[in-house]
């Protein structure tokens, strides 16, 4: 038998065992306590004093979700209930579900992006990724040389369970390095529930001095999404990278990702109609994301609409072809932002305040959380829009003109049509009028009426009225 770090999202989460050809086994009843620190999460239920919980594991883990709900039933005398598939993504907290049991509380298993919420009390069940804690303490004193570097810590959920160890080590040597804490509440005791906002980025807590970019940041875990976050939104003189072995220089200014987004920021510069994507109905001020957008896109002369579609996909999307640009609130963590399958641009709230706050200074550091451009957030900037027309890089025209269209403050007119059928607001009436295909819209009085008859019997490949099954002798 080996080990094997198993995830339904490309990162490291609760270790599953596997046999040598790589069948995944079903994790043995007599070690699921142990595995997933049962015994405390019947403790934190207690303490609670809560009745109605629910159970929240990624498709991955779902195997052992019936130990798991038998152990803690028999340790509670209670029911316990198991969220079989998530709103939205693995990573985040599913109140929306949870509460259609009325559950007062919920424990979230495996990999999770920390995003805030604010209706129910959360635990997690962090994985634990094995780590040989000597020899990367060694490894780190040889990296880093210079013992009175400015130092921050970061590191993935997945090292959670050893961090403690590490930091005991390293800050008898290194008298200028920062741990940060993961802000939740967990299996692993080293961690900090904060709910100061301002000290909190990605999930993490840490000291607002730190944040001026004088530091040098490292990062224990794979070079993946929350690595890659963390190095866009906290400006820094380096980042570096452990997982568990070598540690790497990690960039990320002039990626081809990078590039493409500064691309889709003029796409929305020259878009009309701006849809408001919303990709989730947890994480903490969503409303107040899309009052702001809203805010935002209409002083520019910007048509809006806002789309509550559950999990993004392309087929869903590409319902609404009347739409120039997508912005989507969603996990910072979410693999959408990356994908070319999608008809429209997708676009961040931040970048719709980097295409028209002209009050915003142009940085290399991006940021994906969109509580972090509200006010009290690192990079908030008071909107000021600008009033000199520019000229598009992608199209040439020019932008920003007194010609263009006001948009108006509410989507409420409905506009009629003659064959029966409605929009709602200008923007839409005007494309359901000019696209070529008009669906099925009625024609009464220009269509002769027919009775009804029998339609074709048989199979579409072989119907009976078909010419090669006539026998002709």
């Amino acid at each position: 038998m080996t080990a094997l770090a198993f995830s339904s999202n490309e990162s490291a989460t609760l270790e599953r065992t596997v046999d040598v050809e790589g069948d995944i086994e079903i994790t043995p009843d007599e070690l699921v306590p142990e595995k997933y620190d049962l015994q405390k999460c019947i403790t934190w239920i207690q303490k609670q004093k809560l009745e109605r919980v629910c159970l929240q594991l990624p498709d991955c883990l779902l195997q052992d979700s019936f130990p798991i709900a038998t152990y803690l039933e028999e340790g509670l005398g209670q029911k316990v209930y198991i969220l079989g598939d998530t709103s939205y993504g693995s990573c985040c907290i599913d109140e929306v579900t949870a509460q259609h049991v009325g559950a007062d509380g919920i424990i979230h298993f495996g990999h999770a992006c920390l995003s805030p919420t604010t209706r129910l009390p959360i635990y997690h069940v962090l994985p634990k990724q094995e780590i040989d804690v000597q020899e990367f303490c060694k490894e780190f004193d040889r990296f880093f040389e210079d013992r009175n570097k400015d130092l921050l810590f970061f590191y993935d959920v997945s090292y959670a369970h050893a961090i403690e160890k590490i930091y005991e080590s390293l800050k008898g040597k290194f008298k200028n390095l920062l741990l940060t804490k993961l802000n939740c509440i967990s299996n692993v005791e080293y961690t900090d529930r904060q709910d100061d906002e301002n000290d909190i980025i990605l999930g993490r807590s840490f000291h607002n001095d730190c944040k001026n970019g004088d530091y040098e940041m490292f990062f224990l875990g794979p070079s993946r999404k929350t690595l890659a976050n963390l190095a866009m939104t906290i400006p820094a003189k380096n980042w570096y990278y452990s997982n568990g072995g070598g540690i790497k220089q990690f960039e990320f200014f002039n990626t081809p990702w990078l590039k493409r987004r500064r691309f889709l920021v003029e796409k929305l510069k020259d878009a009309k109609i701006v849809a408001i994507v919303v990709a989730t109905l947890g994480i903490k001020n969503y409303l107040n994301i899309i009052t702001s957008l809203k805010s935002t896109l209409r002083k520019v002369n910007k048509k809006t609409y806002t789309l509550c579609v559950g999990k993004i996909n392309p087929p869903k999307l590409a319902n609404f072809p009347e739409m120039d640009a997508l912005v989507v609130i969603a996990c910072p963590e979410s693999e959408i932002f990356e994908s070319r399958d999608f008809l429209k641009p997708l676009l961040l709230p931040y970048e719709v305040d980097l295409a028209f706050n002209s009050s915003r200074e142009f940085s290399q550091n991006y940021c994906m959380d969109f509580n972090q451009i509200l006010p009290g957030g690192m990079n908030y900037v008071n909107f000021e829009a600008s009033d000199e027309p520019d000229i598009s890089l992608i199209s040439g025209g020019i932008r920003g003109s007194n010609q263009d269209e006001p948009s108006s403050s509410e989507m409420n007119t409905i506009a009629c049509k003659s064959d029966g059928t409605v929009a709602i607001g200008k923007a839409g009436a005007n494309f359901l009028q000019a696209r070529s295909w008009k669906g099925l819209e009625q024609r009464l009085g220009q269509d002769e009426v027919k009775l009804s008859v029998q339609g074709r019997s048989g199979i579409p490949v072989n119907y009976e009225n078909e010419p090669i099954n006539k026998t002709t002798y």
